[in-house]
């Protein structure tokens, strides 16, 4: 009997050890048809350090040329931080939603330190690499080519390979240029969270590879299919035209529910009525094959059987109770049910995955180029406010952030805004859009938006105008070069005089007119939301945000103990030292703070 319980128990530990390797390697781990578990070293090596990987980068799949720089990418630090742009942003103080301007994939790599599992929903619309969209895979190498080689292991002939599909128009470049962005996208999903991704026919199967090797198979959700036109084209040549695009969905872990459709007993018709009451009717029949079919559900209801390949959906003896009350009715072909409005409840359903009433590609533009703008063709292809509204509502609850890394024509915000005035909620976004310019003769350009940022930003911002309800805001950030640690990262034979005379003079005096940039960025490192308000305690010196005091300049023990000692909610504090010179306040911080309650371990200087 012991071991019998020894062995259970053991089983519970590797069960529990396999649940824990499966949600950070989805794709290294997996349990074979004997039920044995499984640890693919090779892509295990790949999630731990690429360079000692031996995994071959050629041929079908998920094997590709270039496959462990673009995973390298994905984790190696990018040295940008955020800038506030208050004056460009809208209701800065009271809201809570957050458009940034910038590389998509260095806002990932920054929104992973304090929104890491944070995330509900995901949705993105990715470049579709086709001949028309204007993708180019302009990601920057992390690393020179001999430190490629040196680094990740590749051959001399990889090398021009490897750089060469870059601008191009290959699998390898698109699974390239999306395989970073999607394993921090994962990261930032919450462990009941859920991603779409908007994709057509030129790379839907190396996504849902690609997306079964991050996400993991089992957390495939659906392959939606999207019906974008009610008609066909005419065009000249083509002998396929297509009504749908994909909207690939995977689940975080299999504690990520999708909403069913609800049917609300209000919205029912009652058509028929007898000396009970109104009732609707239903056919109880059920099909009667594969895992359906069971003969024991073929009894006689009112002297009949189920029609030839059917069956009942109700047992033997509740048939009978629903009999003997006149419940049943024989209409010549089949046996149906009255249900009476008094009894009626609410029902639940599956989701479909045929999404024929969510607006269209024609609607979509209407609503953006002629309603949003005024008549100003913008976008060709923006997603209609029908569809995000939809994948949101069956995701979200009223206070989940969404994110969108791929924002374009702002939709997915406009969604959240215009989804919380329909059910009180609170949801807030987070959209990154790259500051790409507009084409010369384009009607952005005429328009005078010289950037595709500058048009989602506006898009967001008359969306919101029209909406006129809730929170309507944005803070916008833009992304930047770190100008310390781009000079910090250098190796010292490419350190030149002004790089050393640069860094001196950022040494040599704080830009107090920097410290708001600095304080944002803090909030990152001590994972605290871009949304989060502060009070300033000392002008140009002393914050509290949530529950972090930040020291940004010199000042006394006292002075710090004085602010603090009201201050219950304070449980850290965080010293940005480039600012401090005062080695005295330093030295004595900690017996300083003790005063105040807080413990050393809650000490935290940056930097």
């Amino acid at each position: 009997m012991s071991l019998e319980k020894n062995v259970i128990e053991e089983q519970s530990i590797n069960d529990v050890n396999y649940e824990l390797l499966k949600k950070q390697f989805p794709h290294a781990v997996s349990i074979d048809e004997n039920g044995k578990y499984v640890i693919d070293p090779q892509k295990l090596q790949m999630s731990l350090d690429p360079s000692l990987a031996q995994i071959k980068e050629d041929g079908y799949g998920l094997n590709w040329v270039g496959k462990k720089e673009a995973y390298h990418n994905a984790f190696t630090k990018n040295y940008k931080v955020l800038k506030p742009l208050k004056d460009d942003s809208k209701n800065w103080d009271e809201t809570e939603n957050i458009l940034i301007k910038g590389d998509n994939l260095d806002a990932l790599k920054i929104l992973r330190q304090n929104y890491f599992e944070s995330i509900k929903m995901i949705y993105i619309d990715p470049p579709y690499n086709t001949k028309n969209d204007g993708f180019v895979y302009n990601d920057n190498f992390t690393t020179s080519t001999e430190q490629a080689l040196e680094e990740l292991g590749y051959d001399k002939e990889y090398i021009d390979y490897i750089e060469n599909i870059q601008g191009a128009k290959t699998h390898s470049g698109w699974l390239s240029f999306m395989y970073p962005r999607l394993l921090l996208a994962k990261d930032l999903l919450k462990d009941d969270g859920v991603i779409f991704i908007s994709i057509d026919d030129n790379e839907a199967a190396q996504l849902k590879l690609l997306c079964d090797e991050i996400f993991c198979e089992e957390n495939f959700l659906s392959q939606f299919l999207w019906k974008k036109k009610g008609t066909t084209s005419n065009v000249e040549g083509a002998e396929v035209s297509s009504q749908v695009d994909y909207q690939l969905c995977y689940k975080k872990s299999q504690n990520a529910k999708i909403k069913q459709r609800k049917t609300e007993k209000e919205t029912r018709q009652y058509p028929y009525s007898d000396e009970i009451g109104s009732y609707r009717t239903t056919v109880i029949e059920k099909k009667d094959s594969g895992g359906y079919k069971r003969d024991t559900m073929k009894f006689e209801i009112l002297g009949h059987k189920p029609r030839n390949g059917k069956r009942w959906q109700i047992g033997i003896e509740t048939a009978k109770e629903l009999e003997a009350k006149n419940r049943f009715i024989y209409d010549g072909e089949k046996i149906i049910l009255k249900i009476y409005d008094f009894e009626d409840k609410d029902t639940y359903s599956a989701q479909p995955n045929l999404l024929d009433f969510c607006g269209s590609s024609d609607s979509a533009s209407k609503l953006v180029n002629q309603e949003i703008f005024g008549n100003t063709e913008l976008f060709d292809t923006p997603k209609p406010l029908e569809l995000l509204n939809y994948f949101i509502n069956i995701t979200t609850d009223e206070n989940d952030i969404i994110l969108d890394f791929f924002s374009g024509s702002g939709t997915t915000a406009h969604a959240v805004m215009d989804l919380n005035t329909q059910d009180n909620g609170n949801r807030k976004f987070i959209c990154v859009q790259w500051a790409e310019n507009t084409p010369g003769k384009s009607e952005a350009k005429k328009a005078g938006y010289e950037t595709i940022f500058d048009i989602t930003k506006a898009r967001i911002d008359k969306a919101g105008e029209q909406i006129a309800k809730g929170d309507i805001g944005f803070r916008i950030f833009e992304i930047v070069e770190d100008q310390k640690q781009k000079i910090y990262q250098k190796s010292l034979e490419n350190i030149n005089q002004d790089d050393i005379d640069n860094l001196l003079k950022m040494m040599e005096k704080p830009d107090i007119e920097k410290n708001e940039e600095i304080l944002y960025n803090l909030f990152i490192a001590e994972t605290l939301p871009l949304s989060t308000k502060h009070q300033e305690l000392i002008k140009d010196k002393l914050y509290l945000a949530s529950n972090v005091a930040f020291i940004l300049g010199d000042i006394t023990s006292d002075e710090l103990v004085e602010a603090l000692k009201d201050k219950k909610e304070c449980e850290y504090i965080t010293v940005y030292s480039p600012n401090i010179s005062n080695d005295k306040f330093t030295l004595e911080i900690e017996s300083n703070i003790s005063k105040l309650g807080i413990k050393s371990d809650k000490l935290r200087f940056r930097g």
